[in-house]
């Protein structure tokens, strides 16, 4: 009996001290105050940028800690401050105490470094720092602000600072050859010349642009990344040997990494041996040795295809089993690469085309994100199985190339809707 009354007596101290702890945390151990200019760094892909910093003396809502750093919201993730930087402390009531419960989906790009500061009016004090070029979300703005949030603080940015994001360029490419034109693909639209892949490429690098994986999009899309403005992802759809003999020299020349969406049942152990003038498709050897640069994706197992007369996608034709199936089954095929089949969490969809079955059999598989051929750029926000892209063709100059980047292309063989007023 003393056993047991010592026994209820321990758990009712433990849980006295539990309810002490949490009161603490809700008085205040869960809040800093930076000690002077406090750097906020932040993790896009595995690399550790500087993405901001907090001003002095300010306090700001920390999400975690560990014995290095305290973690706050900043932008669109989280950001690291190092503990020598702050201190914590009771939340002070003349502080900044605002907090936004909405969800931003619209997104600035800062021009310059840029004050976030904590009104509008002229006794506005500063409160942190965006540095240059980071994906900031916004909740709404005016013509000389943007309403955002940091540390669970409201905060204002000038207008004149930051531009509009355009959204994210998911580059999608097909086939490459050195000349085309002395080949049976002369004139086939899904084939661009080396030499103007490596143009586009030099651009990208020229111009300081970070090429990111499928799961760091993911991982932004969630609103569990900060992003640079000056962000890209390349794909390549069917598998083509080409990647490898061509594209691959030239990606891992610039350090850059892309994404192939692999149709699994055209996946051999080995690809045949080159001919520029039939279409070969990369084998899980060769897939095996590039990872270094790709990441090889879904592109169906066996679906591929279209039915003989109608002409319909294997992807809306057939039933729901049955594309859930084929998914699982590439899944398995192209998971070798990497001796796990949940690897494979992303897939695109053949000539872009899906309903509402397909996302359901997909999304069952475990597919997280899905692609079409619709021109246009990945925002925060959009639906992640109907994501966009800016394919490039042999027709594209390299103007055409960077307005896909900025999001202005505008296509001459598509013509507009008009009016009927």
């Amino acid at each position: 009996m003393h056993k047991l009354v010592k026994s209820i007596i321990m758990v009712a101290i433990v849980m006295g001290i539990c309810w002490i702890s949490t009161q603490a945390d809700a008085a205040g151990v869960n809040h800093i105050r930076a000690v002077k200019e406090a750097p906020v760094y932040s993790l896009v892909g595995n690399e550790k940028i500087a993405v901001g910093s907090l001003v002095s003396g300010q306090e700001f809502a920390i999400v975690s800690s560990d014995a290095s750093y305290y973690y706050i919201k900043f932008g669109n993730g989280i950001g690291s401050i190092k503990k020598a930087d702050a201190k914590t402390v009771t939340p002070s009531n003349v502080q900044n105490s605002g907090t936004v419960e909405q969800i931003a989906n619209s997104v600035l790009i800062t021009k310059r470094k840029t004050v976030i500061y904590d009104n509008k009016d002229k006794s506005k004090k500063s409160i942190g720092v965006i540095n240059t070029n980071i994906r900031y979300p916004y909740f709404s703005k005016n013509k000389d602000w943007y309403r955002v949030q940091i540390g669970e603080k409201v905060g204002f940015v000038p207008a004149s600072n930051v531009k509009e994001d355009p959204g994210i360029p998911v580059l999608m490419y097909h086939h490459m050859l050195v000349q085309p034109e002395l080949t049976e693909f002369k004139g086939n639209n899904m084939v661009v010349r080396v030499s103007d892949f490596e143009q586009q490429m030099d651009y990208l690098k020229k111009n300081g642009y970070r090429t990111i994986s499928m799961n760091d999009l993911e991982n932004y899309l969630l609103r569990n990344m900060n992003l640079t403005g000056n962000t890209a992802v390349i794909t390549f759809d069917d598998g083509y040997i080409s990647t490898i003999t061509d594209a691959y020299p030239i990606l891992k020349k610039h350090a850059f990494k892309a994404t192939q969406f692999i149709i699994g049942c055209r996946a051999n152990a080995y690809a045949k041996p080159w001919d520029e003038n039939t279409l070969q498709y990369v084998g899980l050897q060769e897939m095996k040795s590039t990872t270094d640069v790709y990441d090889y994706q879904h592109h169906t197992y066996c679906m591929h295809l279209r039915e003989p007369v109608s002409l319909t996608p294997f992807l809306i034709s057939k039933t729901y089993d049955e594309i859930y199936q084929d998914t699982e089954k590439g899944k398995s095929h192209i998971g070798q690469v990497y001796d796990d089949p949940s690897h494979i969490q992303y897939l695109a969809y053949p000539w872009g085309q899906y309903d509402k079955e397909t996302i359901s059999a997909i999304k069952k598989a475990g597919i997280k994100l899905a692609f079409t051929t619709e021109t246009g750029n990945v925002k925060l926000g959009d639906n992640p199985f109907i994501l966009k892209r800016q394919g490039v063709a042999p027709r594209h100059s390299l103007d055409d190339f960077i307005n896909k980047l900025n999001g202005t292309y505008k296509d001459p063989l598509v013509n507009p809707i008009k009016s009927w007023d």
